[in-house]
């Protein structure tokens, strides 16, 4: 028993010596572990978006091939960030990115919130790259361009559009300084789309003059991105550039540079497009118009195979039931709505287009009210007044509808209508039209607008005929009725006589 109790007593007395040698050394390990939490190393590695490789982490890239849909950068899907970051602490290389295709998703459905994330990408880059670097005027021109076409804001994507073109003139005296290092070919996309924003946005501010210039030096920048091959080309934003310069040429009476303009425009959808893409038919109307400017004959002519040639592109690309179709037939349409001799065939194009029109968007759409208009005028030209008196009291109806009663647009609607039965020498209906379009006028624009006053003054003529005055109002002859409370003056007291008494 002795022995026994003396084995266990040394068997406990070993155990308690190996639980402390236990208990010694795991304090040790703590006391190191909490040692290492408080050692700075010698080298601190800051995460960067760089570090954690999109292919190595199994995260979803999206790459474009075009700068101003992508911005150059990969970007990564909702919630997928590198090595568990959270979207509020990630690096800003990450934010970035990922606020750029949330822009463009944006962008792409026309949603103005692209415009937030295109200010948050500004802030972002100017963190990473400072104030005068040329990404922060790439970053500026995108945001000029979310608030003109998402926000319609043409001030503020001027004053955006400036500040791009401050930070690209910064950036280049960093560079002769040596401070930065960049190639022409990444600056050029930038100025392209910070020219094209301040050329559109100044139209939308009436600065024809100082649109045109800027479209101009947005064409000179496309071309020399068109020199340097077709790795920086983009023939989309080119075709863009020469075709609104055209336009404002013609808008400024210049047409020989509006010809040349969309003569470029065509040679460019011709060779990136194909020789009957659908890319060529406002090319082709747009040429029409310029070459329909010079009035001559043969003007005409060649203006009218060019139309010809858009409308069989329409055809062929979209069917004859289609909406391009339609809105094809109406430039036709207008077209020959100058020569007196081709009246037949703008009506045909005219009813083609409204049937079209009344068949994929009904009788409550601009485009369909717009094709009766010119309808109407073209039956008033031919002499069917009745034919266009029933049309505009369609398009009188549908007006009210789409543009309010009272509006302007159905105010224009019952003066033409007035216009005709005036012309027809019915003037107790004549004044019952015109009266209406003079007190919508009046609700609209007021009584001291000129448009008001011009249809107070024909309404004032037409009733002074005598054909309009059986058909005045009891009010209106009260008003023309002479009146009977006047007092006759007295230079001399009453009863006053110049002859002296006693004569």
């Amino acid at each position: 028993m002795e022995l026994e109790v003396s084995s266990v007593a040394s068997k406990t007395a070993s155990d308690a010596s190996v639980s402390r040698t236990d208990t010694a050394s795991d304090d040790e390990e703590s006391y190191q572990t909490d040692q290492q939490k408080y050692v700075i190393p010698e080298v601190i590695h800051i995460p960067s978006a760089s570090d954690n490789s999109p292919k190595s982490s199994g995260i979803a890239v999206y790459k474009y091939s075009s700068s101003e849909e992508s911005d150059h950068e990969e970007c990564y899907e909702e919630g997928n960030y590198p090595s568990g970051y959270v979207r509020g602490l990630a690096p800003p290389q990450v934010l970035l990115k990922s606020y750029r295709r949330q822009a463009r998703e944006f962008a792409n459905n026309g949603d103005d919130r692209a415009v937030h994330d295109r200010i948050r990408c500004v802030a972002l880059t100017r963190i990473i790259y400072g104030d005068n670097h040329w990404k922060l005027a790439k970053a500026y021109s995108k945001l000029s361009q979310a608030y003109l076409e998402q926000k319609g804001m043409a001030q503020q994507a001027l004053i955006h559009a400036g500040n791009a073109r401050d930070v690209l003139l910064a950036a280049d005296a960093v560079k002769h300084q040596g401070r930065q290092i960049y190639d022409r070919s990444d600056v050029l996309p930038v100025m392209e789309l910070m020219y094209f924003v301040m050329g559109q946005a100044q139209i939308a501010l009436k600065n024809t003059q100082k649109a045109e210039n800027s479209f101009k030096k947005a064409e000179l920048v496309s071309r020399e991105r068109e020199e340097l091959g077709p790795k920086h080309q983009d023939p989309n934003r080119r075709l863009q550039i020469l075709m609104v310069l055209g336009r404002v040429s013609l808008k400024t009476h210049k047409t020989g540079h509006a010809l040349e303009c969309f003569e470029k425009a065509l040679e460019v959808a011709q060779k990136y497009y194909g020789a009957e893409s659908k890319e060529l038919i406002p090319i082709y109307q747009s040429l029409a118009r310029a070459e329909g400017s010079h009035g001559d004959t043969a003007s005409r002519e060649r203006a009218s195979k060019l139309l010809m040639q858009a409308h069989d592109i329409s055809k062929s690309k979209f069917g004859e039931d289609s909406m391009e179709v339609a809105d094809s037939s109406f430039v036709m349409a207008i077209s020959y709505t100058d020569d007196d001799e081709s009246l037949d065939k703008a009506k045909k194009y005219l009813k083609d287009a409204i049937t079209l029109y009344m068949k994929h968007r009904g009788p409550y759409n601009n485009s369909t009210i717009k094709a009766q208009d010119e309808l109407s005028r073209l039956l008033i030209r031919d002499g069917s007044l009745e034919e266009a008196v029933l049309l505009q009291k369609s398009v009188a109806e549908a007006k009210t509808v789409v543009y309010g009663d009272p509006s302007e647009q159905a105010a224009a609607s019952y003066q033409l209508m007035g216009s005709i039965r005036l012309k027809q020498g019915r003037t107790q209906q004549a004044l019952k039209w015109l009266t209406k379009a003079h007190n919508m006028l009046s609700a609209t624009l007021g009584k001291s607008h000129k448009r008001t006053k011009e249809m107070a003054d024909t309404i004032s003529r037409i009733k002074m005929s005598p054909d309009a005055q059986k058909f005045l109002s009891a009010e209106d002859k009260l008003k023309k009725r002479p009146r009977f409370t006047q007092v006759v003056g007295r230079s001399k007291p009453l009863g006053y006589s110049s002859t002296p008494y006693g004569d």
